[in-house]
C-alpha cells in the first residue's frame, strides 16, 4: 500500500509538471504567432499609410481604392479601409470612397491616438487579427507638414488605416507543433513513469521491509528480517540490516537472560532491550548501595540504610527487620515500623525454612504471627553461618501481598550484593578482630573466603590474594625486646593499609604474616600493589628510639584465575610467599603450580 501510494504521488507530480509545461508551450506558440500576425498587420497599415501620403502630395484621386484593393488582394488579407476623422471630413467632406468609422476600434483609435489589435475567432472558426493604427498630424522639419494642408494642429488624430487579417495557418502551425509536442512529452512521461517505477520498485520493497523490521524491533520484537532483492544496492541494504538484527536479538536476548539472573526487575517485559536496560539502571543502584554501606561506620548504619530503601523504594510502612542466628536459634528485633506483631523471639518459621512465608498461600501460614487478620509476607536472607536477617513485611489489604513479593525479591538483590560490607560491620567488635592491631584475624579470613566463593558463581569478580612476611622479624625479639616487636608489627600493618584502596581487606593471619584480599583487581593490578608494599618498608620503622628497617616477602595468587576455591588460593599464597623466602626475601612471586607444589 504505501509502495502504491508513493508510486501515485510521484505519478501525479510528473503528470503536473508535463501539463504545465504544455500550457506554457502552447502559450508561447499563440504568442509568437501573434506576434507574427502583428508585424505584418503592422509592415501592411504602415505601407497603406504611406502610400496614401504619397498619392496626397502628388494629387492622385483614385490611388486609396486601388492601394485597398491590391492590399487586400495579399495572401492572408481580408481588408483593410481608412476612415477620415471628422475635422478632415469638415476641411475636404467625405471623399469619393466611404471613409467613416465601422465599429468601436475605429472610434476608439479615432479618440484616443493610439493603436488598437484585437484577435477574434474560436479554435473551431476563422482567426481574424485587426490592427488599427492612428494617422497623427505632424509638421517637423525633413517630415511632411501636414499642417500646409490641413485645418489641424500637431498630435491631431487625422484618420485612421485598420486591417483584418485571416491567422488560421498560425493558428493551424501552432496547433500541430503544440500536437507533437504533447505527443512527445506523453511520450516522455510514459517512459519516466515506467523507468521511476522500475527504480522505485527495487528499492521501496527493501525500504518498506526495513521499516517493518525497525518498527517491530522498537515493539520488542527482533526476529523480522528484510527479504533481499536482485539489485545490488537493496542486497546489500537487506543483508546489512538481517546481519546487525542477528547480532542485536542475539545479544539482546542472551544479555536479558544473564540479566534476569542476576536481578529481579521491578516490571517484567518481553522486550529485552528493556530488561536489559532496567536491569542495568537496578545493578547500578545496587553498587551504588554497596558503596554507601562500605562507607558507614557500623552495623546500625548499614540497617539504618536498609529502613530508608524500604520507605522509600518501595514505599512500604509496616515492617520489621530481625537478626536470626540459625546455629543457637535466638532472634534479635533490629527495627519495627510500627508494632511488632511477631513473636519471633522463639523463634521464625521464615529463617528456620529458608523459604518465603506467605499468608495468602495459607490460613496460618506462621503460628507466630500475633493478629491473624493481617496479610504478610516474610523472607531470609542468609549472611553468614551464625546471621541471618529475616525482613516480615505487613498490611491488612491482600492487595499489598503482590507488590510485598516483589519488594523482597529486589531487596535480596541489595542485601546478596551487600553481604560482604555486612560481614565487615557484623564482626567489627567480636572475636574476629586482632586485639593487637584492630584488623580483621584469621577466623574471619575464613568466613570471608566461604562467602567470596558462593559469590564468586554468580559474580566472578577477580581477587588478588597477598600473604605479606616481614623478613627475619625473629630478629627484633632477640635484639630489643617483645614490646618493640608488637609496635613493629602494628607500624607494619599501618605501611601496608597506606597502599590499598577502600573495599580492599587487611588481615593479620598471624605473628608478622598478613593476608591482603584486594577486591576486583587483574593480574597487572595486584603486582602494583605488591610492588608498592615493597616501596613503602624503603623508610625506616621507628619504635621509641629504635630505627628499624625491614624487607617484606610477598606470595601472590590469583581468584579465580588460578583456582576456584578461595581457601586454596591462601594457600597458594602461602606457598608463593615461602618460596620467595627461599629466595632470599625481600621479593613478589605469583604462584605457579608447575614449580611450587604445596
Amino acid at each position: 500500500m504505501k509502495k502504491k501510494s508513493t508510486f501515485f504521488t510521484l505519478s501525479l507530480s510528473i503528470v503536473s509538471i508535463m501539463i504545465l509545461f504544455i500550457v506554457i508551450l502552447v502559450a508561447t506558440f499563440r504568442y509568437m504567432g501573434l506576434q507574427s500576425a502583428q508585424s505584418r498587420a503592422a509592415l501592411a497599415g504602415a505601407i497603406v499609410r504611406e502610400s496614401l501620403t504619397s498619392h496626397m502630395i502628388s494629387g492622385s484621386t483614385d490611388y486609396q481604392e486601388k492601394l485597398l484593393t491590391q492590399i487586400d488582394a495579399l495572401e492572408g488579407m481580408k481588408s483593410a479601409w481608412v476612415v477620415r476623422s471628422e475635422s478632415l471630413t469638415r476641411q475636404y467632406g467625405q471623399g469619393i470612397h466611404h471613409q467613416e468609422a465601422r465599429d468601436d476600434i475605429d472610434h476608439a483609435v479615432l479618440r484616443e491616438g493610439k493603436p488598437v489589435n484585437n484577435v477574434s475567432g474560436t479554435l473551431f472558426s476563422d482567426t481574424l487579427y485587426r490592427l488599427s493604427i492612428p494617422y497623427i498630424a505632424t509638421s517637423e522639419q525633413g517630415k511632411i507638414d501636414c499642417l500646409s494642408c490641413h485645418d489641424a494642429k500637431v498630435g491631431d488624430v487625422l484618420g485612421v488605416v485598420s486591417i483584418e487579417m485571416e491567422i488560421n495557418d498560425l493558428k493551424v502551425t501552432g496547433l500541430v507543433a503544440a500536437i507533437m509536442a504533447i505527443i512527445v512529452l506523453i511520450a516522455l512521461s510514459v517512459y519516466l513513469l515506467k523507468t521511476v517505477r522500475r527504480f522505485i520498485g527495487s528499492y521501496k520493497e527493501t525500504l518498506d521491509d526495513i521499516a517493518v523490521t525497525m518498527e517491530s524491533a522498537e515493539g520488542g520484537n527482533y526476529t523480522y528480517r528484510v527479504e533481499q532483492t536482485e539489485n545490488a544496492d537493496g542486497y546489500h541494504a537487506a543483508m546489512w540490516t538481517n546481519s546487525l538484527m542477528e547480532k542485536l536479538e542475539t545479544t539482546l536476548i542472551e544479555g536479558s537472560e544473564k540479566m534476569g539472573s542476576l536481578i529481579q526487575l521491578d516490571k517484567p517485559n518481553t522486550d529485552p532491550l528493556y530488561t536489559l536496560q532496567m536491569g542495568i539502571h537496578q545493578l547500578y543502584e545496587v553498587e551504588r548501595f554497596r558503596k554507601a554501606i562500605e562507607k558507614d561506620q557500623n552495623i546500625e548504619e548499614v540497617y539504618g540504610r536498609i529502613i530508608a530503601l524500604l520507605r522509600t523504594r518501595w514505599n512500604l510502612s509496616d515492617f520489621n527487620i530481625l537478626e536470626v542466628n540459625p546455629q543457637d536459634k535466638s532472634t534479635h528485633v533490629v527495627h519495627s515500623e510500627k508494632t511488632l506483631l511477631c513473636d519471633a523471639a522463639s523463634g521464625c518459621r521464615a529463617d528456620r525454612t529458608t523459604d518465603i512465608v506467605d499468608s495468602t498461600q495459607c490460613e496460618v501460614a506462621c503460628p507466630k504471627m500475633i493478629d491473624p487478620s493481617a496479610h504478610y509476607i516474610c523472607r531470609s536472607y542468609p549472611i553468614v553461618d551464625e546471621l541471618d536477617i529475616v525482613i516480615s513485611l505487613v498490611s491488612y489489604d491482600v492487595r499489598d501481598i503482590a507488590k510485598f513479593r516483589l519488594a523482597l525479591e529486589q531487596l535480596g538483590n541489595y542485601i546478596n550484593a551487600s553481604r560482604l560490607q555486612i560481614i565487615n560491620k557484623k564482626l567489627q567488635n567480636t572475636v574476629r578482630i586482632d586485639p593487637l592491631t584492630q584488623l580483621y584475624n584469621r577466623a574471619y579470613l575464613e568466613e570471608l573466603s566461604k562467602l567470596i566463593n558462593a559469590q564468586s558463581i554468580r559474580t566472578m569478580i577477580p581477587y588478588g590474594i597477598l600473604m605479606v612476611d616481614m623478613d627475619h622479624f625473629d630478629g627484633i625479639n632477640h635484639s630489643y625486646d617483645a614490646q618493640v616487636g608488637d609496635e613493629v608489627i602494628k607500624a607494619m600493618a599501618r605501611n601496608i593499609q597506606e597502599t590499598l584502596q577502600q573495599g580492599d581487606i587487611l588481615i593479620r593471619y598471624g605473628g608478622d604474616t598478613f593476608a591482603v584480599v584486594l577486591y576486583d583487581y587483574e593480574g597487572d593490578k595486584v603486582t602494583e600493589v605488591a610492588e608498592a608494599i615493597h616501596v613503602s618498608f624503603k623508610k625506616k620503622i621507628r619504635v621509641n628510639t629504635y630505627a628499624i628497617l625491614k624487607t617484606v616477602s610477598i606470595g601472590i595468587t590469583l581468584f579465580p584465575a588460578q583456582t576456584k576455591d578461595m581457601i586454596e588460593g591462601i594457600e597458594f599464597a602461602k606457598r608463593a610467599l615461602l618460596e620467595a623466602k627461599h629466595k632470599g626475601g625481600n621479593c613478589s612471586l605469583i604462584y605457579d603450580a608447575k614449580t611450587m607444589l604445596i
